[in-house]
């Protein structure tokens, strides 16, 4: 698995376990600005932040992606809630593909397969606690669920 490095605290992690920011062109002349990037859709080596409740802000107010750029970036204002929205959809996605394909059990119990089930949180996203059969989809998806559940505050994580 890929490591990439924290932009706040210097420490090397698994790509999985952080959340990617991407550079992107604005419109004509405006230059570039910094988008979250749940899905790993944007082109470039992106900007990596270990998941907290204020990690955002934090690399916000200390200038930290355009220092780690290494060139002037435009950042919005409103990047630390626009990044929990993007992360919160993108898991929720996750968890609606693993529906569909039939991947979230019932219980344990119901996985004849003899694979191990994966647990995970999904109280962020009010689904309380899900069972899904072991897939790369599934696997996904549970990382994606347990990097939330980092991001938010306190105060919103309902199940902890």
């Amino acid at each position: 698995m890929p490591q990439r490095r924290c932009l706040l605290t210097g420490q090397r992690a698994e790509a999985e376990t952080l959340l990617r920011f991407a550079i992107v062109t604005m419109a004509a002349g405006q230059g570039e600005a910094v988008e979250p990037d749940p899905a790993h859709l944007f082109p470039g080596r992106g900007l990596w932040l270990a998941p907290a409740p204020d990690a955002v802000a934090m690399a916000v107010a200390k200038g930290m992606f355009a220092r780690a750029a290494k060139r002037k970036l435009q950042v919005p204002a409103d990047l630390p809630a626009r990044s929990l929205a993007a992360w919160t959809a993108h898991a929720a996605g996750q968890v609606t593909k693993a529906r569909r394909a039939g991947l979230v059990l019932a219980d344990a119990a119901a996985d004849g397969d003899g694979e191990t089930p994966l647990s995970c949180d999904a109280a962020a996203l009010g689904l309380g606690s899900l069972v899904l059969k072991s897939a790369p989809l599934t696997r996904r998806a549970a990382a994606d669920l347990a990097l939330l559940a980092r991001l938010l505050p306190v105060s919103q994580d309902i199940g902890r």
